[in-house]
């Protein structure tokens, strides 16, 4: 076997999937778990009209979806971005699990609301 070929960035993919979303997204979007739950209920609303009655989309339901979207462009043409955002979504997820489970803790409402400038 012989040696991987050379990147053309000395930071990995799960480096900058990791300093993505650690860094200003935080500040512009919130905590994963109020992002996502955010983003569920809209896809909820959305499609009520496909869901059966009591069904709603769940915040993991949309991260999964964002998933399958880099997954569909990356078909399309394999991109280093696509790759970047899957370990990011991934990063998010986990971020979202440790809070929700922090806040059930914690006995916390699950979903804050947000500040609005």
């Amino acid at each position: 076997m012989g040696q991987p070929p050379q990147r053309m960035s000395t930071e990995t993919i799960l480096e900058e999937a990791i300093r993505l979303t650690s860094g200003r997204r935080n500040e512009d979007y919130g905590n994963p778990l109020d992002d996502y739950m955010r983003t569920a209920e809209l896809w909820t609303a959305l499609l009520r009209h496909k869901l059966k009655p009591g069904e709603t989309i769940e915040w993991d339901d949309a991260i999964r979806c964002m998933c399958a979207v880099k997954l569909s462009r990356d078909v399309n043409r394999r991109k280093r971005d696509n790759m970047a955002d899957l370990a990011g979504y991934a990063h998010c997820r986990q971020w979202a699990e440790d809070e929700e489970t922090m806040r059930l803790n914690e006995g916390s409402k699950i979903l804050d609301d947000p500040p609005y400038d």
